[in-house]
């Protein structure tokens, strides 16, 4: 009897997570990868602080909640279906211009916010932090990349502002994310810190972060439009820890205008805001 019991539970078991992700398996074949001008605001709808912490999945409970069961299967779908090899073939495929950036930036009350997340400054004697504490009541210009590549795609946009010494970049910060995929890279990088510093300017170390990327979950990254690790991300972030622009991979030219009018507008923007507030005080 003993043994019937035990064979019963395990089929029901067995049923059960198969019932559960079945559906991922069958749905979970690759989709070409398109590339589309973005339209509607990038970003999350929460802003971040040091006591956010992002959902990594269902707990047993909500397993029996129908609406949450198949929420999730919908998101493993996407998440089985973006591997490695997907990313780095439609990296390969597209240059990493994943998307085209928007014509112009998103007005503030539309805009959504920069996840938390923390990092490691490259400053010596600065410990690991939020990196929105860094980003808060300025405007900035957020470079994300996982690699060389990514790296020098992204540092196209400044490469081009600083050849035609354009205006626009002063009195904004640059702050550079540098994901580690994993935690050997992570700790690899830390070993390297020394090497690192010789060839990124002083100037710009304190605001040069190295982060575990894992940090933020695969749906999240999603959301944001930053899981590809091959590629490199430019965003414009306001002051408010909005995003108000976006870019994926290299410069194109109509892109470079967009970036050069979205930074004027939102300088105008800051020193507006600035003087209504001097104004009401």
């Amino acid at each position: 009897m003993l043994g019937y019991r035990q064979f019963s539970t395990t089929s029901r078991q067995l049923v059960f997570f198969e019932k559960f992700f079945q559906p991922v398996i069958d749905a979970s074949k690759p989709k070409p990868h398109v590339v589309a001008q973005l339209v509607k605001p990038v970003g999350l709808t929460q802003p971040p602080n040091t006591n956010t912490k992002y959902s990594r999945g269902n707990s047993f409970k909500d397993l029996f909640d129908q609406q949450k069961t198949k929420q999730r299967t919908e998101e493993l779908t996407v998440e089985m279906s973006k591997s490695g090899m997907y990313d780095l073939f439609t990296f390969r495929k597209t240059n990493g211009k994943l998307f085209i950036a928007p014509k112009s930036y998103w007005r503030k009350d539309k805009a959504l916010y920069f996840p938390h997340i923390t990092g490691m400054p490259l400053a010596k004697n600065i410990k690991t932090g939020p990196i929105e504490a860094n980003l808060k009541g300025k405007l900035s210009i957020v470079r994300i990349f996982g690699s060389k590549t990514g790296n020098d795609l992204s540092d196209e946009f400044l490469d081009k502002l600083k050849e035609k010494e354009h205006e626009c970049l002063n009195d904004i910060q640059i702050v550079n994310v540098n994901w580690m995929e994993n935690a050997a890279k992570t700790m690899i990088i830390k070993l390297s810190l020394w090497s690192m510093r010789k060839r990124i300017p002083e100037s710009l170390q304190k605001n040069y972060f190295v982060c575990d990327r894992e940090q933020l979950p695969f749906t999240i990254r999603e959301k944001l439009m930053i899981n590809n690790l091959y590629t490199g991300y430019t965003l414009l972030v306001d002051g408010d820890l909005k995003i108000r622009w976006m870019a994926s991979g290299g410069v194109t030219e109509d892109e470079l205008q967009s970036f050069i009018k979205s930074l004027n507008g939102l300088k105008k923007e800051q020193n507006e805001s600035k003087s209504n507030k001097a104004v009401n005080n």
